[in-house]
């Protein structure tokens, strides 16, 4: 009933119930003494989470125990909250025993953006890899769009050509495909307006129809996620750099802050609710980064 009700009533993104179908699954099989909803306590609750930090698990060809991070055990929390919280609301139960739990505030140490070196290298795996022109323009549009806009994955392969607007300079996130729900504008940046123009041309002197703004090589058709899964493989592959598709979010928002832009027109660019998801996204954002700035502080110009 949950489920459906986030799919047909709330039309929750597919990938949004997908992670809370997993998230429910693994609750069921490392917990299965919890049958009924009145099992589920605060004590069984602690149960799960110590189970999913110690069980075994396949790491390479061998089976080892191997924890997981404070940020995976705040989603898996987040998500089974939601459930609960239904429940709660529609009378199956009578508390929440996710709501009396203290849950850890990930620290981010890790430097998440990628650097100008790292995509240098994954555009040059693009042409290397490409076996046509019509490939090597549409990778690298897309490269274009993922640094320059710093769109989510669902968002790039649902863009149509009629969001591309290269003579107002726009690109136009509907909030129908958005995680955010918010329809938003990014500026079309110069060096991406040149990668959608040659993609474009290329695009319609292959014949390519479809309202999707990237399609596949041998079809016009959408260019799905299964697709873009392969297609970040081969780059991964080819390019030496492992990396997945959100890095390259991290990098818009790190390189927007990084020429003083500020959270304000950052979260408004990344269609974030909350500014301090946007912050989350500038932790690579490190000391050594500000020492130019620090140096043009003097006594002449302080405030």
């Amino acid at each position: 009933m949950y489920i459906d009700e986030c799919r047909y009533v709330r039309r929750v993104r597919p990938e949004t119930v997908r992670s809370a179908i997993q998230s429910f699954t693994h609750f069921s099989r490392l917990v299965p003494e919890a049958i009924a909803l009145n099992d589920v306590t605060p004590e069984i609750v602690t149960v799960f989470f110590s189970r999913l930090q110690t069980r075994e698990r396949t790491v390479g060809k061998l089976n080892r125990k191997v924890g997981i991070k404070d940020s995976t055990l705040v989603s898996y929390a987040g998500r089974l909250k939601t459930f609960f919280k239904w429940l709660k609301h529609r009378k199956y139960i009578e508390s929440n025993p996710f709501e009396v739990l203290r849950l850890p505030k990930p620290l981010y140490s890790d430097k998440r953006a990628l650097s100008g070196e790292q995509i240098r290298k994954i555009m040059g795996a693009a042409a290397q890899s490409a076996p046509n022109p019509f490939l090597l323009k549409r990778d690298m549009a897309m490269i274009g769009i993922l640094t320059f806009c710093g769109l989510r994955r669902n968002e790039l392969v649902s863009l149509e050509v009629r969001d591309v607007d290269l003579f107002s300079g726009f690109i136009t996130i509907r909030a129908e495909t958005s995680k955010s729900k918010i329809t938003r504008k990014v500026p079309i940046n110069t060096h991406l307006k040149l990668y959608l123009t040659e993609y474009l041309s290329e695009r319609k002197r292959k014949g390519r129809k479809s309202e999707f703004l990237f399609v596949s090589n041998n079809a016009d058709r959408r260019f799905t996620s299964h697709g873009l899964k392969h297609w970040v493989e081969r780059l991964v592959r080819t390019s030496g750099v492992k990396f997945h598709l959100h890095r390259f979010r991290h990098t818009f928002a790190t390189n927007l802050a990084m020429q003083n832009v500020g959270a304000i027109k950052i979260q408004k660019l990344m269609g974030h609710h909350d500014i301090k998801m946007t912050e989350t996204y500038l932790r690579s954002v490190s000391t050594e980064d500000l020492v130019n700035d620090v140096n043009k502080l003097s006594f002449e110009n302080l405030a």
